[in-house]
């Protein structure tokens, strides 16, 4: 069983992340959320896939949020318990730091194996999920992109249409008119309402209008024909859809241990950067969280940000030079590490009695 100051030191940081995570995660998801409903009034996504992007959204970005989060709920325990006279308490009962650290890696050892199955199979999944989700709604009619009240065209040019009122479901359309070539004839069609409307074996796509009449004729002649009708389908020809390359980022990571490929090798080491950035931030947040009992907090949590926001740009940057081959491909971007360990060894000496010692032997 577990000492006293253990526990108390684990409950207080579990209690911490938990916190942050959650609201780290609701902000992320909240701004996703955001993005997929302004995807879905133009009509790129629809209303009833959002909380299915949601869930994926959270699942993609939880990896992510996870290691900072860890990270600030060791600041935030520990800066309290220096403000409180804890850890004065503590290490004048012989609690020394040594102590303190490994009261610390014991929480973060379960974080880093959770985050090491966030990040290698769990985050490609979603990345996948998102990505098949968007090219489905690639193959839609193209009436799903239609605004109410704009004419839009084709993207193979032989149609227009304009719809006056679109139902939310983005399916029922209202007062319509359409302009089709078929056959060298121009067609135009006007009706009051319409749906869309799917094959079930062939799968092609309709839309099938009602109560409206049809004008057919050749431009530039005086023949033509007029029609009514009760229901009328117009066939949507869709684009031809490419064969979308597979996005290193939502490869599995069995996939990418058996390739050579440079851009396959950045993308694993990132994914297995993140477990290994909870034990290096572990480290580098137990000084860092050092302060005198009136010291402020908010100074430690700006200072712990930016470590953070360094360390967040400096893994981008890495990944760029190594498929630049601006760094030795030994060398990859596990550079990044030591680098936030050493700039924590120059600050906390910049902040110790050994600089201002000596600084006062250099200007002697």
């Amino acid at each position: 069983m577990l000492p006293i100051i253990d526990r108390y030191i684990l409950w207080e940081v579990s209690k911490a992340f938990l916190a942050i995570t959650s609201m780290l995660l609701l902000i992320m998801v909240g701004s996703g959320y955001m993005r997929f409903l302004s995807e879905a009034a133009a009509g790129n996504v629809g209303n009833s896939l959002i909380l299915k992007l949601v869930a994926v959204e959270a699942l993609r970005v939880l990896g992510v949020i996870t290691p900072p989060a860890f990270f600030l709920s060791i600041l935030v325990t520990l800066g309290q318990m220096y403000r409180h006279s804890e850890m004065t308490a503590l290490s004048a009962g012989g609690v020394g730091i040594l102590r303190i650290f490994r009261a610390v890696f014991l929480a973060a050892l379960p974080v880093a194996l959770l985050v090491s199955w966030l990040s290698l199979d769990l985050h490609p999944w979603a990345n996948k999920v998102n990505e098949s989700i968007f090219s489905g709604q690639d193959i839609q009619s193209e009436f799903n992109s239609a605004v109410a009240g704009r004419f839009i065209e084709s993207s193979r040019g032989d149609l227009v249409f304009y719809v006056e009122d679109i139902g939310k479901d983005r399916t029922r359309l209202k007062r319509v008119f359409v302009q089709s070539r078929q056959h060298g004839k121009l067609g135009i069609i006007v009706a009051e309402e319409g749906h869309q409307y799917v094959d079930a074996k062939s799968g092609e796509h309709f839309v099938v209008l009602n109560r409206g009449r049809r004008y057919e004729g050749e431009p530039g002649s005086n023949v033509y024909t007029i029609g009514d009708f009760e229901e009328y389908g117009v066939r949507v020809k869709l684009k031809p859809v490419e064969q979308q390359r597979v996005r290193v980022r939502s490869l599995p990571t069995s996939v990418l241990l058996e390739s050579d490929n440079l851009e396959y090798r950045a993308e694993l080491e990132y994914r297995l950067m993140l477990p290994v950035a909870v034990l290096v931030f572990t480290f580098i947040s137990v000084p860092l969280s050092h302060s005198l009992p009136r010291d402020g907090m908010y100074g430690r949590l700006i200072l712990a940000v930016l470590f953070y926001l360094l360390f967040v740009n400096l893994m981008a940057l890495s990944g760029t030079w190594m498929e630049s081959g601006a760094t030795p491909e030994w060398l990859g971007r596990w550079w990044v590490h030591p680098l936030m360990l050493a700039l924590t060894g120059l600050v906390m000496f910049y902040r110790s009695n050994h600089f201002s010692r000596l600084m006062k032997r250099v200007l002697k």
